[in-house]
């Protein structure tokens, strides 16, 4: 036992001494389940976990043996490492071997099966994202550094978006249902609702590969985006959401529009919309010209055609009213000259009686009797008599 007090990096360099004297430690296998796998250049950093501890382990130069992924259970040979200056124990891989997927990996992928089975995941029930939001709910960690990647975002592009921020838990237990009630609260309320949170591990990212939150994005009526983990990290958010992003700051992409250059945009339609309306006006001038010509020459043809047709008419006329008097005339002559001659007063004047019984002129002995009066009628009076015999 030590009597006296260490410093700290005597500590540390006793308990490194300690890893480094234990030969059993050197090169030992690990049994464990691959989560939060990264790569940085040429190493890789990621942890194993068991049923219950976890460590992290360092992989350089990572191409030289298996590349695992997050889920997979493997084999790692290496050896502890306890790192002096920040008193971090981890695990110095030299290879891996692949088992099999892990029991969250495999956890996920049944979910996910059962979930595409029945329809949680299909394209006909996704809504499309409004390309032009004004209120957007975020919903996420208040606290974290995701909320302010997506106000920088979207601040350096939009001025007017306005952004509220729903504040949950983003990992750990019960997490889950914070997100689906956060849903269920702001439901119909905004044009967008983004649901973010960074990368983590498989872990971490637990919550958002359940099947709580991803009915609850499936019976949301608002469009929801998923900004989840890093562009490597797929989860039932991903698949769920009407629109998947690979980070939050992608997700803020999606609803940021460049304020300005949508401006310009509208100001360039208008000014093409208006040389348009330009072009057409002075096109229909044209045409209005055109067609005004056009009916002046056939208003002009109609109107000498039409003279010409009623001085024809006309002329026709007054020959045909000329010839018609002229033959009316001769006819009105020829029945004077037969009206004259038949005229009983032209007789009368010869000397002549005309004799009349009763108005009625007599033609004939038959017409009267002994003791009728009779009316003889010359051409300067009339003389009335009685018949006082009839011979035959």
């Amino acid at each position: 036992m030590f009597n006296k007090t260490l410093s700290v990096e005597e500590l540390n360099g006793y308990i490194r001494s300690i890893f480094d004297a234990e030969e059993m430690l050197h090169g030992v296998s690990v049994f464990g389940e691959v989560s939060g796998f990264k790569i940085s250049g040429a190493h890789a950093y990621f942890t194993v976990k068991g049923k219950d501890a976890a460590i992290p382990c360092n992989l350089f130069n990572y191409r030289r043996t298996y590349t695992p992924k997050d889920g997979e259970s493997v084999i790692l040979k290496g050896t502890p490492d306890f790192y002096v200056r920040t008193g971090k124990l981890s695990l110095n891989v030299v290879s891996v071997q692949p088992v099999g997927i892990g029991d969250l990996h495999a956890q996920f992928e049944r979910l996910k099966a059962q979930l595409e089975n029945e329809g949680v995941f299909s394209p006909e029930h996704k809504k499309p994202i409004p390309p032009f939001c004004k209120d957007v709910c975020v919903i996420t960690s208040k606290t974290g550094a995701v909320i302010r990647d997506i106000y920088r975002t979207v601040r350096n592009v939009n001025g007017c978006i306005n952004l509220h921020v729903y504040n949950v838990r983003v990992q750990g237990e019960g997490a889950e249902y914070e997100l689906a009630d956060a849903i269920r609260a702001v439901d119909g309320v905004y044009d967008a609702i983004i649901v973010a949170r960074g990368g983590g591990s498989l872990e971490d990212l637990a919550p958002f590969n359940t099947e709580v939150l991803a009915r609850a994005i499936y019976a949301a009526d608002t469009p929801i985006i998923s900004g989840v983990g890093h562009e490597t990290d797929f989860t039932i958010c991903d698949f769920a959401a009407d629109a998947r992003a690979a980070t939050p700051t992608a997700a803020a992409h999606m609803i940021a529009f460049d304020e300005q250059q949508t401006i310009g945009s509208i100001f360039e339609m208008l000014s093409k919309m208006g040389t348009t309306l330009q072009d057409q006006a002075k096109q229909m001038k044209r045409d209005l010209i055109a067609e005004t010509k056009n009916l002046t020459h056939a208003a002009t043809l109609i109107t000498e055609k039409t003279i010409n047709r009623f001085r024809l008419a006309l002329g026709a006329l007054t020959n045909g009213s000329k010839s018609f008097v002229t033959q009316k005339e001769n006819t009105l002559d020829k029945t004077l000259i037969s009206y004259n001659a038949s005229n009983p007063l032209n007789i009368l004047g010869k000397g002549y009686f005309g004799a009349v019984k009763n108005g009625k002129r007599i033609t004939s002995v038959n017409d009267v009797s002994v003791g009728d009066k009779v009316d003889l009628i010359a051409k300067d009076g009339k003389i009335s008599t009685n018949v006082k015999e009839i011979i035959k």
